[in-house]
């Protein structure tokens, strides 16, 4: 950064040095020396996002907003090293468009798109787009807490889809929530009746939800498509 304009040690003005060009305005020199001023672009959010400027708060009397912590989860989820045994399904895999490096786009985009629901809302990019990689507007939706843990697909050791586990027999037992669905002889076919099940689970909720979800969710939901070559544990 550069001093611009120096009216007194009390009042100058930086410049930083970037492609933004940001501008601090009455800033005292004593923190310019110190390199105290801060720039609202630099990507100090796992050295990748920055907040930006513009109207959206990352906090307000000292409590994150509901934007910044959706924000800063997903890019922890993609962009954390500390965090990358935590997010195996995530970390290295999963990318945040550059559009969204700046939380004041994403903010943005968070406060157009939630709408009210008593539970907390979650950032899904997969219920568009199965087995979708990149998260941007375009590609994602906010979902309630309830309906996102639906689409939770934690890694196993098994190397099988969930629900799915192979027998010493070579068969495959199905289950979905604790629910047995049978025994079958291929992968394929106990995938589909697991499939099944899961489907009219998703229907099911989003029937109970239609008056509170946007239509686009909604829909989004009723033709989802549970496809065995996008789970995260089997690629066939």
């Amino acid at each position: 950064m550069k001093i611009i304009k120096y009216n007194n040690c009390s009042d100058i003005d930086v410049m930083f040095l970037d492609e933004y060009c940001y501008v601090v305005h009455k800033a005292a020199y004593v923190n310019f020396r110190n390199g105290c001023i801060k720039n609202p672009y630099d990507k100090v959010t796992y050295n990748v996002g920055y907040t930006g400027c513009g109207k959206y708060m990352t906090s307000i009397n000292g409590v994150a907003t509901d934007a910044y912590n959706t924000w800063h989860n997903l890019l922890r989820r993609c962009y954390s090293d500390s965090a990358k045994d935590k997010f195996p399904a995530y970390y290295g895999i999963c990318t945040v468009c550059k559009q969204w490096h700046n939380f004041q786009n994403f903010a943005e985009w968070f406060e157009n798109n939630k709408y009210d629901v008593n539970e907390r809302l979650h950032i899904d990019k997969d219920i568009l787009y199965p087995g979708n990689k990149i998260y941007c507007p375009d590609t994602c939706i906010l979902v309630p807490q309830s309906i996102n843990m639906l689409f939770m697909n934690k890694p196993n050791k098994r190397g099988l889809p969930n629900g799915i586990s192979l027998t010493k027999t070579g068969k495959y037992d199905v289950k979905y929530c604790k629910k047995k669905l049978g025994r079958y002889n291929s992968l394929e076919d106990a995938f589909l009746v697991y499939a099944k099940e899961k489907k009219n689970a998703i229907v099911k909720i989003a029937e109970e939800y239609k008056n509170i979800i946007p239509i686009r969710v909604y829909n989004a939901l009723i033709d989802y498509d549970l496809r065995i070559d996008i789970d995260k544990n089997y690629v066939a």
